[in-house]
């Protein structure tokens, strides 16, 4: 489905950005994977046979992004899943610094990534934001991770207007397990989140699948697709 489609994932050493990897690469992709952590990208290119593209990018400094999408070149499709250490604090609690170094990397990163990633996207290419289920929900702790999903989601659809033809979507992850899974994750996330009709957590190939499909779906734009389990309903 994606032969000769160069595809960039920026978050992709670990969690959903590397099943998106695998999926993509399956699907007959070029990949190039992104990420500020040498150990991670080493890890996956490693597992994946050395099949793709590693890259080092810091999505919290301007001419870090420029000198990647140097390197990079030419490409079709972006999609950002990177995923900072978020304050969990009550908002009263929170200290300011650490939400606005959260809402740099989380928003201003993505923001970045897509702002000077256009003048690299090919025709009919596409852009995928990730934000969470927090920014439709939110949860004792999470004020700050509701908003910055919640931005995110603006910004997506708003650039949707101002940059078509190249499509900008999102996707919208509720909770999801961790690889190898951490103990007492789900019991603690039954116990925050009551309503959890399917009773288990997301998979990241769940979750992976809904970038494949944006990737591929040329009339998509200004979407988010939610994969939570019905957390939200």
């Amino acid at each position: 489905m994606f032969k000769n489609k160069k595809i960039v994932v920026v978050g992709g050493g670990s969690g959903i950005g590397y099943a998106v990897v695998q999926k993509a690469l399956y699907a007959g992709a070029q990949v190039v994977i992104a990420s500020r952590t040498h150990e991670k990208l080493d890890a996956a290119a490693k597992q994946l046979g050395g099949r793709v593209q590693t890259e080092m990018v810091d999505a919290a400094d301007d001419r870090s992004v420029t000198d990647f999408y140097h390197r990079v070149g030419q490409f079709d499709h972006l999609a950002i899943t990177i995923k900072p250490q978020l304050p969990s604090g009550r908002f009263i609690e929170n200290d300011v610094v650490a939400v606005m170094a959260a809402f740099d990397a989380k928003f201003w990163g993505q923001y970045r990534l897509a702002k000077q990633g256009v003048q690299y996207i090919r025709e009919n290419g596409s852009i995928t934001f990730t934000s969470g289920i927090a920014a439709r929900r939110s949860y004792h702790g999470y004020s700050a991770i509701s908003a910055m999903n919640a931005a995110t989601e603006a910004l997506a659809k708003a650039i949707a207007i101002e940059l078509a033809p190249i499509r900008v979507n999102t996707v919208c992850p509720g909770f999801v397990d961790t690889e190898p899974p951490i103990p007492g994750r789900a019991q603690h996330v039954m116990a925050l989140s009551p309503t959890l009709p399917l009773n288990r957590l997301g998979a990241v190939s769940e979750i992976a699948d809904a970038y494949l499909y944006l990737f591929g779906n040329s009339y998509s734009t200004g979407s988010v697709i939610v994969v939570d389990g019905g957390v939200t309903c």
